[in-house]
């Protein structure tokens, strides 16, 4: 399956501001080989999908599918359904489960280590530190950790991975509105070294 053939069939669904980053969570995919991805913010379910391209592991699409202040209040879960549906069909894309609930909610009974967790739902300074906060403890010790829109929201994603970045081994993309890097483990950083170029 072409990447780039697949990633246009993602945008054809919907406009994505994380349409730069599709071919990074393909080939993260294929050479982290996770077993548990989390997408927390699925909106049209570009990242969602790009991170189920390889068929590699099991790809949980959490959101709470009533948007929110930054990608406006629209619920999107019956197009994200469709799209589950038209990948598994023609792509035999059958390793996304969608989950429909808050963050936080969802993190108190959350039961499966992670070993890519990817933040990207309400953009304020305190929803980002308050899902990284409730989530880091279900990850891996050599999980890696993606924020969205570290450069389009300085003052509020960007702070806090700026704030919390040295204490991890760290890299943040500057195009398609940011997508900061993160990982307590060198191997994990080691690993994945070749796809972090701008």
């Amino acid at each position: 399956m072409e990447k780039d053939d697949y990633i246009e069939k993602l945008k054809s669904v919907n406009a994505t501001a994380w349409g730069g980053h599709g071919k990074f969570a393909m080939d993260l995919v294929e050479i982290l080989k996770p077993n548990i991805v989390v997408d927390l913010g699925v909106d049209y379910g570009f990242s969602t999908f790009c991170f189920a391209q390889p068929k590699i592991g099991t790809i949980y699409g959490v959101d709470w599918f009533q948007g929110d202040e930054h990608a406006r209040h629209r619920n999107t879960y019956e197009i994200v359904k469709n799209l589950q549906s038209d990948m598994e069909s023609h792509y035999g894309i059958s390793n996304v489960e969608i989950i429909k609930s808050d963050f936080t909610e969802l993190s108190k009974t959350w039961n499966k280590k992670i070993d890519i967790l990817h933040i990207d739902g309400l953009h304020t300074y305190d929803a980002v530190k308050s899902d990284f906060t409730n989530w880091i403890d279900h990850c891996n010790e050599d999980a890696l950790i993606l924020f969205h829109d570290t450069i389009s929201f300085p003052k509020d994603v960007g702070r806090f991975f700026d704030e919390i970045k040295d204490e991890f081994y760290n890299f943040n993309f500057k195009h398609s509105h940011g997508l900061g890097v993160i990982s307590k483990n060198e191997k994990t950083f080691d690993l994945i070294g070749s796809l972090l170029k701008n």
